[in-house]
């Protein structure tokens, strides 16, 4: 069984490699996405700098001798903001376009929409 610590630390470590690709390969993830009108650049890097400092914070927090409930409660309500962002961006058709960026999109928000629910799961469990 998973423990919070354990989740925290898979989301953190999901949001640093993507916030990691973001920055680093903006105009590669933007073109996979979708083929012909991707995200500006910026869009794409802003995302990934905030990406990345989520993960740093969630390795924080999961490192804390105590988690507070609240902390978790804001890091699982990113989590369903970014589920809630990416159905937009898939029925607006902006940004994410291509097949495989709309099939890996939903794919990404399922699994940090998992995060986020166990997250708050253990986290009852836990108080």
């Amino acid at each position: 069984m998973f423990t919070l610590r354990t989740v925290m630390r898979i989301n953190a470590a999901s949001c640093l490699i993507f916030g990691g690709l973001f920055v680093l390969v903006p105009a590669t993830v933007g073109s996979f996405l979708a083929e012909k009108t991707p995200a500006p650049d910026l869009y794409i890097e802003i995302l990934g700098i905030a990406l990345f400092i989520n993960g740093l914070h969630l390795l924080w927090a999961s490192i804390r001798i105590q988690i507070g409930k609240y902390l978790v409660w804001y890091f699982s309500s990113a989590d369903i903001l970014w589920v809630i962002a990416s159905l937009a961006l898939l029925l607006s058709e902006l940004w994410v376009t291509s097949p495989a960026g709309i099939v890996t999109t939903l794919l990404i928000a399922l699994l940090v929409g998992l995060l986020g629910v166990v997250q708050i799961r253990l986290n009852g469990a836990a108080h």
